[in-house]
């Protein structure tokens, strides 16, 4: 299910909340579409977190409203709100099996016990442990036992599903592959989802759109793309992937890279000097050996690290400035340390700051 375009599931408005003279949500607005997944992605401490609380009902602001399919239950408690928590710990009961947990909360939600048992062997079966139904918390691995959490949150069918950074306890390859399957069970059932993480890549893959905090206020809410090629200032340029910094002049909505003239983003200055925010994979490094003919300044290889797909290659000019390129791995022979080397620039859009 796709995003309802112009529809609203979920309303922040102008949500403000301090602990004692920290203040962690600063007049917040957030608008979430229904059936649309939001990531909310910042620094600890940037509020985040405390925008899910009080969603749930977790957290009372101090001022604002928090309403849903238009109704207003800023006041209402947590357990009359038609919502589903997962947490970054899986919240199981190890007393009681896979089954049991999601039976658990079922009969909370006074489900009738003729119904339940349908509704637990689909959820188990929508997460993939269809045959797990009698395992026990202690007898299921970690990504385990976040799905049976995820099933347990999913069989209540909430208006809205809150995730609490439910993969940073995981290892790498578990996190990515519960990454995708969240987003694939998220798309099948069209459930109206904020997702909280710390984590860009996760924001990026899974969100219909990514806000950026800091200070308890959205500094850009945008879809995946847009927020990582179309940043509107430098804190959010920095926080969602790496950037050079490269001094250029700007002149009629251009800049001047590494030979390069770049049409600038608005909230660049239009005129004057600037450093120019341009990502990695924007850069290409070319053994100089073999590019006399081509266009680029001139450097030498510092360090090269490989990752597998791709390298990241470290280039210091002959001015001493420090680059970082992405480079694919089949194309970094020649690119050894202390070699010569051509950096050129692609001539999409950049930010520029002052």
């Amino acid at each position: 299910m796709t995003p309802t375009p112009g529809a609203v599931a979920v309303e922040l408005r102008a949500l403000r909340r301090s602990f004692g003279s920290v203040v962690a949500l600063d007049d917040l607005d957030l608008d979430i579409a229904p059936g649309e997944l939001v990531a909310l992605l910042g620094p600890s401490g940037c509020g985040k977190t405390t925008a899910l609380r009080v969603l749930s009902g977790l957290e009372e602001a101090d001022s604002g409203q928090v309403l849903v399919g238009g109704r207003d239950i800023t006041h209402v408690p947590p357990n009359k709100r038609s919502m589903a928590m997962v947490f970054q710990s899986y919240s199981l009961f190890p007393h009681l099996t896979a089954a049991g947990n999601i039976d658990f909360a079922l009969s909370l939600r006074r489900v009738d016990r003729a119904r339940r048992r349908g509704i637990i062997d689909h959820h188990l079966d929508l997460v993939g442990l269809g045959s797990h139904h009698d395992r026990f918390p202690t007898e299921l691995s970690g990504g385990q036992q976040q799905r049976v959490a995820l099933a347990r949150a999913l069989a209540s069918n909430p208006e809205v599903l809150l995730l609490d950074e439910p993969l940073s306890a995981l290892d790498a390859q578990v996190r990515v592959q519960l990454r995708d399957e969240i987003r694939r069970i998220q798309l099948e059932l069209g459930t109206t989802t904020l997702f909280v993480t710390h984590d860009q890549g996760e924001a990026l893959a899974m969100a219909d759109r990514v806000g950026v905090m800091r200070a308890g206020r959205l500094e850009q809410i945008s879809a995946p793309r847009d927020l990582y090629e179309r940043p509107v200032n430098e804190f959010v340029a920095q926080f969602i992937g790496s950037t050079n910094r490269i001094h250029g002049r700007v002149s009629a909505g251009h800049v001047r890279v590494l030979g390069e003239w770049l049409p600038v983003l608005p909230g660049s200055p239009t005129e004057g000097a600037g450093v120019a925010l341009v990502r990695p994979e924007r850069l290409s490094v070319t053994p100089a050996v073999h590019a006399a003919d081509e266009r680029g300044f001139e450097g030498t290889v510092r360090q090269v690290s490989f990752l597998g797909d791709h390298a990241r290659v470290y280039v210091t000019l002959h001015d001493d400035t420090e680059l970082q390129a992405f480079v694919h791995s089949r194309d970094t022979h020649g690119l050894g340390l202390g070699e010569r080397v051509l950096v050129a620039v692609d001539k999409a859009p950049v930010l520029v700051t002052a």
